[in-house]
């Protein structure tokens, strides 16, 4: 997360830096150069800058060995210290298939069935009612079947909320959809994985990853807590983009996320995928089960059939179906597995196409998924001997214009509070989401969600804007006209999430 806002350059700035990257040495490994990625560097600069990212970095394996490794840009711009592929950057949701491949060292060591209902091994873990307490299987959490949507802000908090704190407010979220219909992206059930892996190992998920994944791949730089990067003896700081600004953010401080946390550099992330496309060897060893791998990467759980819907520019890449940790697509023909990762300040894609003993991974210190998938798309091309398309083009033409009706929110004519501003203040609460308090200071109020301070201005009547999911909350009164609750759309698919005002 970013903790704050340090440094600002001017994108004058950033588009000179841009310009120059075709001429900038990029930091790569002394590997001869495959005839087949002649052209990688311009084209990977050419993305660069017309996507105003500051840095990324890229490998190629193939056949078990690393082809290609180079880093492009800066890891930090203000100190001019360029990103090579041993620079370390967040991960992001390609932590899930570790995590995914985590729980495959303990069914094959013969510690679970993920075909049986999960609250037998982890009895602390129920949901909200029933049917899904008594038939959610490790494997429907695997495969994002259980209905529940993301509901990623209960973990919202200026604290870390615990392991078993967020175990126990599971059972408050309400589905979308029914049990097994759907597929409906989950991080929290990836999240409360790493409380089994912890139940049934006797260990953290981060010291039962170390032990049974990073240690036997030699993963040396990476690390599975978000507030381990920045102690990386060389880590990229992240960065954004405000209007025409270029912004430095701090790495964040939390800590572990079987869903999302862990730290890596495209060196080590190589030696991931020289194993995934080697039926879990590397060096001679059985590292991984192989027959877990073809498990995790064949579909499990079927999606829309475009993985990108609604794109044009993917007429020739079908299905979308998930397995444990990796989106499974054929892309241009050519059997494809695939995760990509975003996190404020950091975006990535791992991919590897098992039929042709092909892995790609690329990080980005920019949070946009998007500019890393095309990276992919470019160099699959490329190595896959396909015909040229542009995807840079191709996407970027999809972009919403600064200033579009796309990409502006109308701000409706206001209206006047229909109380004194003293009524609304409190603490409203949510078993699950937590609390928003609400506070007035120098005749402005002012919100913070699990004492985390939120974006809170006034729009017309009750309703304010927020930095909140769906952007809105709406204060709520009883029959007597007396503010008792606060909801806002926090989970856009299913109803608004109330919070119930504390009485004094």
């Amino acid at each position: 997360m970013i903790n704050n806002f340090l440094k600002k350059a001017s994108f004058k700035v950033l588009l000179l830096i841009a310009l120059c990257f075709i001429v900038f040495r990029t930091q790569g490994q002394n590997l001869r150069q495959d005839p087949r990625l002649r052209g990688i560097d311009t084209m990977v600069n050419r993305v660069l800058r017309d996507w105003h990212v500051v840095g990324c970095a890229v490998a190629v394996v193939e056949k078990g060995k690393v082809i290609y490794a180079n880093g492009f840009g800066y890891r930090d711009l203000e100190q001019k210290l360029p990103v090579t592929p041993n620079t370390v950057f967040s991960i992001a949701s390609c932590t899930k298939a570790f995590t995914g491949q985590l729980i495959g060292t303990l069914v094959t060591d013969g510690k679970l069935d993920i075909n049986k209902p999960v609250h037998g091994y982890y009895p602390e873990l129920v949901f909200y009612n029933d049917l899904l307490t008594n038939n959610v299987t490790v494997k429907d959490m695997l495969t994002h079947r259980t209905g529940l949507p993301r509901h990623d802000w209960l973990t919202h908090s200026k604290v870390p909320l615990s392991m078993d704190s967020i175990v126990y407010r599971i059972r408050f979220l309400e589905p979308s959809a029914g049990f097994r219909e759907e597929l409906k992206y989950c991080n929290l059930m990836y999240t409360v994985l790493g409380g089994l892996v912890q139940k049934l190992s006797g260990k953290t998920w981060e010291a039962y990853m170390k032990e049974k994944i990073l240690a036997p791949l030699e993963m040396g730089s990476t690390s599975s807590l978000i507030s381990d990067l920045d102690k990386s003896s060389e880590y990229s700081l992240g960065y954004t983009l405000r209007g025409d600004t270029i912004i430095k953010g701090t790495p964040g401080s939390d800590g572990a996320n079987p869903a999302g946390s862990m730290n890596s550099s495209v060196n080590d992330m190589a030696k991931w995928l020289i194993a995934m496309t080697n039926d879990g060897k590397y060096k001679g060893r059985q590292v991984l089960s192989a027959k877990f791998i073809r498990e995790a990467t064949s579909p499990q759980m079927s999606a829309p059939s475009h993985p990108r819907p609604g794109l044009p520019a993917y007429p020739d890449c079908y299905f979308g179906d998930y397995g444990y940790g990796w989106n499974i697509a054929s892309y241009r023909g050519h059997y494809e597995v695939t995760h990509s990762g975003d996190l404020p300040l950091y975006s990535s894609t791992t991919s590897f196409f098992p039929t042709d003993s092909l892995g790609i991974v690329v990080l980005v210190n920019k949070f946009d998924a998007t500019i890393a998938e095309i990276i992919t798309a470019q160099i699959a091309d490329k190595m896959l001997s396909l015909l040229y398309k542009n995807w840079n083009g191709l996407i970027l033409a999809r972009q919403p214009k600064a200033g579009s009706p796309a990409s502006v929110q109308k701000r409706p004519a206001g209206a006047q509070l229909t109380h004194p501003l003293n009524d609304y203040t409190g603490t409203y609460l949510h078993p699950a989401y937590g609390s928003i308090v609400i506070s007035s200071i120098n005749d402005t109020l002012h919100a913070t969600h699990n004492g985390q301070p939120i974006f809170f201005e006034h729009l017309s009547f009750d309703i304010f804007r927020a930095r909140v999911p769906g952007g809105r909350l709406q204060f709520h009164m009883n029959t007597v006209g007396d503010i008792i609750s606060l909801s806002g759309a926090l989970e856009p698919e299913v109803a608004d999430i109330t919070f119930l005002k504390k009485k004094n």
